[in-house]
C-alpha cells in the first residue's frame, strides 16, 4: 500500500513540471490507438481495446518507475496511451489501412 501511495504521490508531482505536447506523447497516442485498434477489432468490443491500452500504459510507467536512471515515470504518458486507446478503431478500405481516433 505504502507504494501505491509513493507511485501516486510521484505522478502528482511529475504532472505539474510536464508538457501535453510533444514528440513523446505523440509517440505514447500512437502506441495506444494501435494497442486499442488491435484488441478492439479482434474482440468486436471497445472496451477490450480501451482496457489493453490502459494495460500498457500503466505497464510502461511502472517500468519506468523501476528504472529511474534512464526513465521518468508519467502519469500524463500513461493518460494519453489509454485515452487514445479507448477512441481508436481500424479503418480498413480499399487500397488502405490506418486507424481512426475518435473522441
Amino acid at each position: 500500500m505504502k507504494r501505491m501511495i509513493a507511485f501516486a504521490l510521484l505522478f502528482a508531482t511529475q504532472a505539474q513540471a510536464e508538457s501535453w505536447g510533444g514528440r513523446d506523447k505523440w509517440q505514447h497516442a500512437l502506441v495506444g490507438a494501435g494497442t486499442g485498434a488491435v484488441f478492439a477489432k479482434a474482440t468486436n468490443d471497445w472496451r477490450y481495446g480501451c482496457a489493453a491500452a490502459a494495460a500498457v500504459g500503466l505497464a510502461k510507467e511502472i517500468y519506468d518507475s523501476q528504472r529511474r536512471d534512464r526513465h521518468t515515470p508519467s502519469f500524463k504518458d500513461f493518460a494519453v496511451t489509454a485515452a487514445a486507446g479507448c477512441g481508436s478503431s481500424i479503418v480498413v478500405a480499399p487500397n488502405y489501412i490506418g486507424f481512426n481516433i475518435k473522441f
